[in-house]
């Protein structure tokens, strides 16, 4: 029997090759894919929307990202990265905190070995009220920088707050201080202007991560740099979720638009900044930034915080910060605060939070009323009556709009970042977080966050099934395609 294809009417020859396509992405899935929900839900796309399917796929699905990391940091001569679990080596939480409890000892375990990064001890660490006056402490860092300048962000605009960076970066140029910028490719174009275009006409250095091109880069297009970070002299560090653009900044009304919170950091975890900056900019740019330059020694502060820095991104073996998450909650024995503008956590994080409240620990969870995205907060809400059942306290903060990304744990354990509480930050995007271990800063930050909850709207179970059904609909519905983030 002959199978000359070319005889085959056309017909028949693309529906054999659609076939042939299915079969091969269908290996792909069930060799890649390492959660059951994921892998049935591409599936499901692939075979039900066949030519949908597979472009979306092929545009979404593929991690081709790891490749290209692992050969930038060979280039530094940075091990390459490893499903290996090992305890880094370095201080212990005993060091900093010998009368620790042993549940947040074995939750410092586990932290190490995730992120393969030993604890920071002897930390200053500075919150600062998201807006006017975040910036002003950024820009005064900047002015005051004498050897080097770094900073990457998701969206850097050309307006009122971008245009002050703008000038701060040129004068530290100007003045003979090595500045690099590194913003992301999307959030580049906030405002159709490239920010990019401006500084290099200034003679910044400056990277766009993850540029889109009609070429087999657009593969991973999806998959975008979340962090913020600022580094100066390589020893004083701002870590957050502030962007850089107006909004953060008072309308006309002499009202904040958005809340959101930045933190000021001094001591050995600028270094771990530092570094996650490095491997960033060499894969951007190629650029190898020398540590003597850019990283120099940093002296612990005396009576400091601890505390550990999570670089995490699609090119990282596991999700560390989901599992850092889980882990502090299984550790959690009074109260759990969390404030994020998205929240619309995966089955794991959904169990952790309904196993702590069932222990009796009190959760409180802090989401805008209304959100810059309104898909996003019907969506979040199709998926929180589960926790409300199980015990979460779930409250809705009136406008202004609350940028805010913060986790504390029993007034000694907090978590601060870019990440927000959904799959494309745990899975998708390059993100920044720090956890910190501590007793008065843990206390610290519970004080600051009581007055977001004491002004926010508790959501019961009737609250949430009073909502008109056409929304409660349209949420279960978009809802459903959660999996494919």
């Amino acid at each position: 029997m002959s199978f000359d294809f070319l005889t085959w009417p056309d017909g028949l020859l693309l529906a054999a090759l659609l076939l042939i396509a299915q079969v091969l992405v269908t290996i792909h899935v069930m060799r890649n894919k390492e959660e059951v929900r994921s892998a049935v839900s591409w599936l499901g796309v692939v075979w039900l929307v066949p030519v949908f399917g597979l472009l979306f796929y092929m545009l979404f699905g593929v991690n081709r990202i790891r490749r290209r990391a692992r050969l930038s940091r060979q280039k530094r001569g940075l091990p390459p990265r490893s499903g290996t679990l090992v305890s880094p080596p370095g201080p212990k939480l005993t060091d900093a905190m010998p009368l620790a409890k042993n549940r947040w000892r074995a939750h410092d375990r586990l932290a190490g070995r995730v992120c393969a990064t030993p604890l920071a001890l002897g930390n200053n660490i500075k919150p600062l009220k998201g807006g006017r006056g975040a910036y002003d402490a950024m820009i005064a860092a900047i002015d005051a920088a004498e050897h080097t300048v770094a900073l990457t962000t998701y969206i850097f605009q050309i307006d009122q707050a971008g245009r002050r960076f703008i000038q701060a970066l040129t004068r530290a140029h100007e003045r003979g201080v090595q500045v690099r910028v590194l913003v992301d490719a999307v959030g580049n174009l906030y405002g159709l202007r490239p920010v990019s275009s401006l500084l290099r006409r200034r003679g910044i250095p400056v990277a766009v991560f993850n540029p889109a091109r009609f070429s087999w880069r657009l593969a991973f297009f999806n998959l975008r740099t979340h962090r913020k970070l600022l580094i100066i002299d390589g020893h004083r560090g701002f870590a957050g979720g502030m962007n850089i653009r107006k909004h953060h900044l008072e309308g006309a009304d002499g009202k904040p638009r958005v809340q959101d919170m930045q933190f000021q950091l001094d001591g050995p975890i600028v270094s771990q900044m530092m570094d996650a900056f490095a491997d960033d900019w060499a894969f951007s740019d190629g650029e190898e930034l020398p540590e003597e330059v850019w990283m120099p020694p940093v002296a612990p502060v005396k009576a400091g915080i601890t505390a550990r820095s999570i670089a995490d991104g699609p090119d990282e073996p596991r999700q560390k910060a989901a599992m850092v998450i889980e882990s502090a909650l299984g550790a959690a024995r009074e109260r759990v605060q969390i404030i994020t503008p998205y929240f619309l956590p995966e089955q794991g994080l959904v169990s952790a939070l309904k196993q702590a409240a069932l222990r009796g620990v009190q959760v409180d969870i802090l989401v805008p009323e209304k959100n810059n995205l309104p898909f996003f907060s019907t969506t979040a809400m199709a998926g929180v009556r589960q926790l409300v059942q199980a015990g979460c306290n779930l409250y809705l903060s009136k406008p202004p709009f609350d940028h805010s990304k913060l986790m504390i744990v029993d007034d000694c354990w907090v978590l601060f970042g870019s990440s927000n509480w959904d799959a494309r930050s745990f899975k998708l995007n390059f993100e920044f977080n720090i956890e910190t271990y501590s007793h008065d800063f843990g206390a610290e930050m519970g004080g600051l966050v009581t007055a977001r909850y004491s002004a926010a709207r508790k959501m019961t179970l009737e609250a949430l099934d009073e909502r008109p059904l056409a929304s409660r609909i349209m949420g279960r519905i978009m809802w459903l395609a959660s999996p494919y983030l």
